[in-house]
C-alpha cells in the first residue's frame, strides 16, 4: 500500500480544493446574480416595491440553502422547483395576510422560478471540464460517455495505487474515476491511497444516462460484519400524479395554442395549396405509446407523389430513420415550413387527442419500428412528442445511434423539470434550424 509519505505534497491539497469549490467563482457569482435578479423581478411584479430587495435576497438564500451549487456541472435546477413549491405553499397558508392578488402572486413565482432555472441551466453549460484519471482492470474501449459528461480523461491506468499516484503526479488532475472491474480489496486500497493524496474517488456504476435523482446509495449489513454497499436505481416517475399532470397540462396548452394560432394555421394552409397541387394537410400513420398506431397530422411540405418516390432515396438514409438532406421532393413553401418547424403545428391536434405529447421521442414510422432491434423499442414506452431531446440536440444531423441514445435517456430519466428544460431549449433550436430538413 502506498503510504502518505510517498504521496507528493502538491497532490495532498489539490483534491481538497476541488471538493471545496468545484465550480469556478465567476459562475457561482453569476448564479447568485441571476437568482437575485429573478427574485427582484418577481417582487416588483407582485407589487412589493419597498421589500423588493429583501425578498430577492431571501429567494437567493432559499435556493442556496436547498441545494449544493458546487457540483462539477454547475448549479442544479432541482432546488428551484423545491423553492417555488415552498413559496406557493407559504402564500397559500398566509392567505389574505399577503396584500396581493393570487394571479399576481402566481405570475411573480413563475417569473422567479423560470429566471432562476434558465440561469442555472446556462451556468451548467458553461461549467469547466474536469480532468480525471480513469482506473480500469482492462483498458476501456469507449470513453465517449465520460466526454459527454464534461470530463477530460488525463490518463488510464490499472487499479494499483503506485500506478495511480504516478499518473496523478504527471499532471493536474481533479479526481479519479474507477470503472467496474477491480475487486473490492483493490478498490479499498485505492481509496486509502487517494485519501492520503486528498484526491476525490468516484466509482462508476456502469450505467449510462442515469439522472442523479434516480440513484441512491444503500448498504446491506452493518459495518465490520461484511456489509455490502449497493446503489439503488429508481425508475422514472412516469406514473402517478406527475404523469397525469403532464397529460392535463399539455392538452390544455395544445388546445390554447390551436385557438391562438388559428389565423397562422389558416394562412399556412392557403400557402401550401397555392404552392403545389395536393391537400394542405399530410396524414401519415405513426407508432405511438406501447406500439399503438395513430394518424399524425402535418402541413404538406412535399409533392403529391412523395411516397411513390421514397424508394429511390432509401439508400441515402442512416439506419431505420428516413431523413434525406436536400430532399428533391420538398416544395418551395415546404422548405420554409420545415426550416422553422411550422409544418409540425397541426400535431397540436394529436396532442389534444392524447395521441402525442408536447415533449417526447420522435414519432416513428411503422417500417422503422419493424427494423428496430431490442434497445430502440424502449422509445415506445412513452407518447411521442412534437419536441424532445433529439429535436433540440441536432435533429436530422445526428446519426441514428445518437438519436436512439437521446430518446432512451429521455424515457429513462423523464421528469417535469426535464420537460420544462427541453421546452426552453426548443425556441433556440427552431431559430437555429439546425438539422431541419
Amino acid at each position: 500500500m502506498t503510504s502518505l509519505a510517498s504521496v507528493p505534497p502538491h497532490l495532498r491539497t489539490r483534491g481538497r480544493r476541488w471538493m471545496r469549490s468545484r465550480l469556478p467563482l465567476s459562475q457561482r457569482t453569476a448564479a447568485v446574480l441571476v437568482d437575485t435578479v429573478a427574485g427582484l423581478a418577481a417582487a416588483v411584479l407582485a407589487g412589493a416595491w419597498v421589500l423588493a430587495l429583501p425578498l430577492a435576497l431571501c429567494w437567493t438564500v432559499l435556493l442556496h440553502v436547498l441545494g449544493d451549487d458546487r457540483c462539477p456541472t454547475g448549479p442544479r435546477v432541482r432546488p428551484v422547483w423545491t423553492a417555488g413549491a415552498l413559496v406557493v405553499t407559504g402564500c397559500w397558508i398566509a392567505g389574505t395576510a399577503i396584500p396581493s392578488s393570487p394571479a399576481r402572486l402566481l405570475a411573480a413565482i413563475a417569473v422567479a422560478v423560470t429566471g432562476s432555472a434558465v440561469g442555472r441551466l446556462t451556468c451548467g453549460r458553461l461549467a469547466r471540464r474536469l480532468r480525471v484519471v480513469v482506473v480500469a482492470a482492462q483498458p476501456p474501449t469507449d470513453l465517449a460517455a465520460l466526454a459527454r459528461g464534461r470530463l477530460e480523461v488525463a490518463g488510464v491506468c490499472p487499479a494499483e495505487p503506485t500506478d495511480v499516484i504516478r499518473v496523478l503526479a504527471a499532471g493536474s488532475v481533479d479526481a479519479v474515476i474507477v470503472l467496474p472491474g477491480p475487486s473490492a480489496r483493490q478498490l479499498q486500497r485505492l481509496a486509502w491511497t487517494l485519501e492520503s493524496a486528498g484526491t476525490p474517488l468516484l466509482v462508476a456504476t456502469g450505467l449510462e444516462d442515469v439522472a442523479a435523482g434516480r440513484v441512491a446509495p444503500l448498504r446491506v449489513g452493518g459495518i465490520g460484519v461484511g456489509g455490502v454497499g449497493l446503489v439503488h436505481v429508481r425508475p422514472a416517475a412516469r406514473r402517478g400524479w406527475r404523469g397525469v399532470a403532464k397529460q392535463v397540462v399539455e392538452r390544455l396548452l395544445a388546445a390554447a395554442s390551436l385557438l391562438l394560432a388559428a389565423p397562422l394555421l389558416l394562412a399556412i394552409a392557403v400557402a401550401v395549396r397555392c404552392d403545389s397541387p395536393g391537400p394542405a394537410l399530410f396524414r401519415q400513420t405513426r407508432v405511438g405509446r406501447n406500439g399503438h398506431s395513430f394518424t399524425m397530422l402535418k402541413f404538406r411540405t412535399m409533392t403529391a407523389d412523395a411516397e411513390q418516390r421514397r424508394a429511390e432515396l432509401a439508400s441515402e438514409c442512416d439506419g431505420p430513420l428516413f431523413k434525406v438532406r436536400a430532399d428533391p421532393r420538398i416544395t418551395r413553401v415546404g422548405g420554409f415550413l420545415r426550416r422553422y418547424s411550422l409544418d409540425e403545428l397541426p400535431q397540436l391536434i394529436n396532442v389534444v387527442r392524447g395521441q402525442m405529447a408536447l415533449v417526447g421521442p420522435r414519432p416513428a414510422l411503422p417500417e422503422e419500428v419493424a427494423a428496430y432491434d431490442a434497445d430502440p423499442h424502449r422509445r415506445l414506452a412513452v407518447a411521442p412528442g412534437i419536441t424532445g431531446l433529439w429535436q433540440v440536440s441536432g435533429r436530422s444531423d445526428l446519426p441514428w445511434s445518437e438519436a436512439v441514445r437521446l430518446d432512451l435517456a429521455y424515457v429513462d430519466n423523464w421528469s417535469l423539470g426535464l420537460d420544462l428544460a427541453i421546452v426552453m431549449r426548443t425556441l433556440g433550436a427552431v431559430l437555429r434550424h439546425r438539422g431541419a430538413y
